[in-house]
This record gives C-alpha cells, sequence and structure tokens, in this order.
C-alpha cells in the first residue's frame, strides 16, 4: 500500500513537470479570475460597512467586526461558494491537461481551457451540489460548538477565560476540540468517498447529482489505497511548502528589521518581499493544484475507468480558437488590473482616519526621568495630548509625583514615600540615574505639574496605593479644583474601589480604570476609560468596550510599527514614553492609502522585536 502511494506520487509529480508552464499559465487564468470576481466586492464591502457602522471614520479592523456579524457571514458563505467554484473549475482544467500528457496526447492551455468550458453547466452544478453537500455536514457540528461555547464561555470577557484559563475554559475548549475533530473526520472522510466524482462527471458523462454516489461505490473497493496516495500526496505538499515559506522568510527576517525605524524605506521593502512572498506562493500553488489534478485523474485509472483518447481528439480536432494563449494571457491581466483599481478604489473611500490621544507616559519617560517635571515639560514641547502621572501621599499629607513605593530604583535610597516628609523626599535626586544632566531634578508635587500643563496639556493622574493612603483621593479633588484643572483632568487606579471612590466623590469628573488582566465583563464597570497593556487589546475587546462607551487607551507603547499597530486595532489612546515618536506615526500614517498600511500590517506579522530602544519601567 505504502509503496504503491509513493510511486503514484513520484509519477504524477514527473507528468506535472513535463508540462509545468502550460499548469503555470492555466492557474494564472484562473487566479485572474478570483482576482476580478473578489476584489471588487471586498471594495464594494468596505462601503457596505460603512453603512451599517453608521460611522463616518473608521479603524482598520472594522472588516473583521463586519464578518463576525450575521451580514457578514453571509457574505463569508458567498465568498466560500464562489472560490470553492472557481477551484473545481481550475482543477477541472488541470485534470484534462495532466490526463492528456499522461496518455501521450498533445496538450495544452487552450484545449484544456475549451474542454472546460463545453462542460461549463455540469461543473458549475457540480461545484453547487459539493458546496450544499460541505455545507449540511459542517454545520450541526458548528451548531453544537457554538451552543457549548454560548453556554460555558460567555458570563465574562473572552480574555478573561483566555488569561486566567479557568477550569470551564478547559472544559468548552476539550469539548469544542472533540466536536471540530469530529467534523474534520466526516469532511475528510465525505471528500475521499466523493474524489471520484468529479473526474467521473468530467471523463465519464455522469450526471453531478449520481457522481457522489458513483464515486463512492468505486473508492469503496480499494478505500486505503487511495487513502494512502493521498496522504503522500499531502506529505510531499507540506515537505514544499515549508521549504518554500522557509527561505522566503528567511531572507525577509534578515532584512525587514534593519528598517522598521523608517517607514519611508520601510514599505519598498516590503513590498519587495510581497512580491516575493507572492511569486513563491504562486509557484507552490500551481504545483499543488496541478498534482492534485493528477491525483485524481491517477485514480479514476487505477480504479479501471479508463479515460478514453477519443476526448482528446474531439478537443483537438475543434478547429483554432479565436481565444490564443497570449490574447488569453493578455485578456487576465487587463481584468486584473482593472478589478484592483476599482477594488483600491473602493478601499480609499474607506480610508481611516486616526483620531488618536497621545498620552505621555510619566511624561516624556524615553527622553527624560520618569515623573520629574523635565519630564512633563518635555512631554508638553512634543505635543503630547495627555501627560500621565503617579500621585501618593507624604507622611506630612503632601501630594507627591513618584510611582514606586520607595527610592531604591530611583536613586537607591531605601525610604518609603509614605514614611517621608515633603523636605526629606524632595532632597534626593532622582534624575541623575537616568543622565546627569538630570542631577537637579526631584519629585515634584502634584500641583507643581497642573500648574505647567495648565492651558497646555490635559492631565491623566493615576492614584497609586502602597496600604498607606490616608486621604489620597480627596486631596487629588481639592486640588484639581483648586488649579480650576477640573475638564482637563482625568483620574485612573488600578484599584477599582479607588476609581469608585473618585465617583462618588465627583460624579461628573473623566475617571478610569488601569488594568493588566481582565477580569469579568469590564465594560459593565463604572468607568470612563480603560487603561490596558497591549496583549488585552485585542480587537474585541477594543470594540466591544468602545460599544459600552469606554475609550481604551493602551501601554506602553514606544516603537513604531507597535504604535501602528495599535492604531489599526482602533484604541482610543496610546500611552508612551516617546511621545514625539507618536505624533510621527500618525503624521506618516495620515499619509499612506490603506493598500499601504496593509503593508505595513504585514511588516507587524512578518517582524519579531521590533522595539530596539530599552526602557527601564514599562509598567503602569
Amino acid at each position: 500500500m505504502t509503496g504503491t502511494g509513493i510511486s503514484s506520487v513520484a509519477k504524477l509529480f514527473t507528468t506535472v513537470r513535463r508540462q509545468f508552464t502550460d499548469f503555470f499559465v492555466l492557474h494564472a487564468v484562473f487566479t485572474a479570475l478570483g482576482f476580478v470576481v473578489f476584489t471588487p466586492i471586498v471594495g464594494a464591502l468596505g462601503q457596505l460597512i460603512i453603512k451599517f457602522s453608521a460611522k463616518e471614520v473608521l479603524a482598520d479592523t472594522d472588516i473583521l467586526f463586519f464578518i463576525l456579524s450575521p451580514y457578514g457571514m453571509a457574505a463569508m458563505l458567498i465568498f466560500t461558494a464562489l472560490l470553492i467554484t472557481i477551484i473545481v473549475f481550475e482543477i477541472s482544467s488541470m485534470m484534462y491537461l495532466y490526463a492528456a500528457v499522461s496518455h501521450g496526447r498533445p496538450g495544452g492551455m487552450l484545449h484544456a481551457l475549451r474542454f472546460t468550458g463545453a462542460r461549463s453547466a455540469k461543473i458549475f452544478q457540480f461545484s453547487l451540489l459539493l458546496i450544499v453537500r460541505l455545507v449540511l455536514i459542517v454545520l450541526p457540528f458548528l451548531a453544537v460548538a457554538g451552543m457549548v461555547a454560548l453556554l460555558c464561555l460567555t458570563d465574562y470577557d473572552i480574555n478573561y477565560y483566555l488569561s486566567a484559563k479557568p477550569p470551564v475554559f478547559w472544559i468548552a475548549g476539550s469539548v469544542i476540540a472533540a466536536i471540530v475533530a469530529a467534523m474534520l473526520y466526516a469532511v475528510i472522510t465525505k471528500l475521499l468517498d466523493w474524489s471520484l466524482s468529479l473526474p467521473l462527471v468530467l471523463f465519464k458523462g455522469a450526471s453531478p447529482g449520481k457522481s457522489f454516489a458513483s464515486s463512492k461505490a468505486l473508492v469503496s473497493r480499494k478505500k486505503k489505497q487511495a487513502a494512502a496516495t493521498l496522504i503522500w500526496w499531502g506529505f510531499g505538499v507540506v515537505i514544499i511548502s515549508l521549504v518554500v515559506s522557509g527561505i522566503v522568510k528567511l531572507l525577509v527576517y534578515s532584512i525587514l528589521p534593519h528598517f522598521y525605524h523608517s517607514l519611508a524605506l520601510l514599505l519598498p521593502l516590503i513590498s519587495i518581499a510581497v512580491v516575493l512572498w507572492s511569486i513563491a506562493n504562486f509557484v507552490t500553488t500551481a504545483l499543488f493544484g496541478a498534482s492534485f489534478s493528477g491525483i485524481l485523474s491517477e485514480l479514476l485509472v487505477r480504479y479501471d475507468a479508463p479515460i478514453s483518447t477519443a476526448l482528446f481528439r474531439d478537443i483537438q480536432d475543434a478547429g483554432r480558437p479565436l481565444l490564443t494563449g497570449p490574447r488569453i494571457l493578455a485578456l487576465a491581466a487587463v481584468a486584473t488590473a482593472a478589478a484592483v483599481a476599482i477594488g483600491f478604489a473602493l478601499l480609499d473611500n474607506y480610508q481611516a482616519e486616526d483620531d488618536l490621544i497621545i498620552i505621555a507616559h510619566r511624561g516624556a519617560a524615553g527622553k527624560a526621568p520618569e515623573n520629574t517635571m523635565a519630564a512633563i515639560n518635555l512631554a508638553i514641547e512634543d505635543k503630547a495630548d495627555w501627560v500621565e502621572i503617579d500621585v501618593q501621599e507624604s507622611s506630612d499629607g503632601h501630594v507627591v509625583v513618584i510611582h514606586d513605593s520607595d527610592f531604591m530604583k530611583l536613586a537607591q535610597t531605601d525610604l518609603k514615600v509614605w514614611d517621608g516628609t515633603l523636605d526629606q523626599i524632595q532632597a534626593i535626586d532622582i534624575g541623575s540615574w537616568f543622565a546627569p544632566e538630570f542631577s537637579s531634578e526631584r519629585v515634584p508635587l502634584l500641583s507643581d505639574v497642573l500648574e505647567a500643563a495648565k492651558g497646555r496639556a490635559n492631565v491623566v493622574i493615576e492614584l497609586k496605593y502602597y496600604g498607606h493612603d490616608e486621604r489620597l483621593e480627596q486631596r487629588v479633588v481639592d486640588l484639581v479644583e483648586q488649579m480650576e484643572m477640573v475638564d482637563s483632568t482625568a483620574v485612573m487606579s488600578l484599584k477599582y474601589a479607588a476609581v469608585q471612590k473618585v465617583r462618588a466623590l465627583r460624579p461628573d469628573w473623566t475617571v478610569g480604570l488601569l488594568s493588566a488582566k481582565v477580569l469579568g465583563k469590564m465594560n459593565d464597570l463604572d468607568a470612563d476609560f480603560l487603561a490596558v497593556n497591549t496583549a488585552m487589546a485585542t480587537p474585541y475587546f477594543v470594540r466591544s468596550n468602545q460599544q459600552a462607551g469606554k475609550k481604551v487607551f493602551v501601554w506602553t507603547v514606544n516603537d513604531k510599527l507597535g504604535m501602528f499597530n495599535m492604531m489599526s486595532r482602533g484604541v482610543d489612546g496610546i500611552i508612551t514614553d516617546e511621545p514625539a515618536l507618536a505624533r510621527d506615526v500618525i503624521a506618516e500614517r495620515a499619509e499612506l492609502s490603506s493598500v499601504q498600511r496593509l503593508l505595513v500590517q504585514a511588516a507587524i506579522m512578518l517582524g519579531k522585536d521590533i522595539s530596539r530602544k530599552e526602557y527601564r519601567d514599562n509598567s503602569p
């Protein structure tokens, strides 16, 4: 059995290699057909998304949420049906070409297309029947899996289950995995039974409706041999795919990371990488399609159903066609270019604009020591929309701006903030650790920061608690009101109880919850905004909380591509040590078209460690 499978696969790859140019051209023709069909549809979907979202400005990930809607599901079903239909037509053409070559007949792309065209009605009918049968198999499994997820994984935000992984997550995941495995087994088994249905329609004149039963009857006689052949073919496909993709990835990973600092330099290189990747992918998919067509033709012959040579003679004697090979390729190229142009024009109609808030993390902490007046002033000069600071109480009741509970990190001084008086705290040099020129920097008061920012930037005050707070919320409220900065100040904390205290003191103030983990349904919390880490800021998390009326800020993002990625997810604000860099990214991103933005997203997916600069503390 194994030897038969290996020899069959070796034979078919040899046959494909002899006529690979024609297989390649056939794949190009049907790929062009796919572009002609799908590209304008994708652009039109952008218009549809705008209509159903009732928004003038869309984030790059809006299409994802449309896909998850009922309208999107219906669109995906239509997409899949069209894709399967095009694939069936391509396989039909390649199957004829393979059979002609293996029978020693002069085959060619034009003969293959003529053969497929003469049987287009039957092929289309077969495609519809195949799609319906697959849907009927898959839907019950998906419905059961969806029900399990609905019953077990909807009490809280999905990110809670993904991060905390409670027992119910593992139980539901195991059940869903078993359901999916059963579904795949059912689909693969049926596809094996139906493996000869298309060859029977093409070469033996079987009706599309009866071909499935006829195929099953034939395959059942030598099912193990057929499975072995397909397994070896699949093994060969995987090996070739891994080798090709590995070579391309090696080139990409070795070159692109050196240019992450400049989008202007990065975009041309990404374009070249995408072209190389596309060519490699195109060649391998042409090989896979040709070899799979050969497998089906070989199986038909093996099951004592030889292909009549009259079939090839009839096609070859039909006369010179109106469309020659060069004409077909030229027509495919023109049609593809037109479709791409239409699709891109439609995509540009819903070009996203970034209404993003830049929040300077502890001031411009990438340029100056954190939470110092130097960092605050630099952040304002760098046009940060908001300046984020941390506040605590000194032992004598002053509200001081400092993140840690002590001064060990900043000055190797073992003094707890709540144990020190204002004089003791401000005697400590908290700037020299960053650079000698900042040796005069001292811990500022909240009032100092508010005075510096007034009329120039908004301020986000994070309330820090280490178990020794006394009247921190009230003192902050009093200072903000004294400085007349209520409208340009927001308060947040890692402690939800503190957020609730501020809400009780001043119901109309802007308050937010800072979080590194998802704990239940955050969109039910009484907060105006959420400040989360990048891992939490998934597209689903961002959109669901925005729909609940909450803004989503993400921390701490300090590199260009990371900022670009968060903007593409639709976050409302970026908390960064590099506010000037964030401003540059917004400006550069505004100059990019939708397609160029997609190329940058490709770089993000291809990239690994994209942040070269090291920061002492990226915690909130």
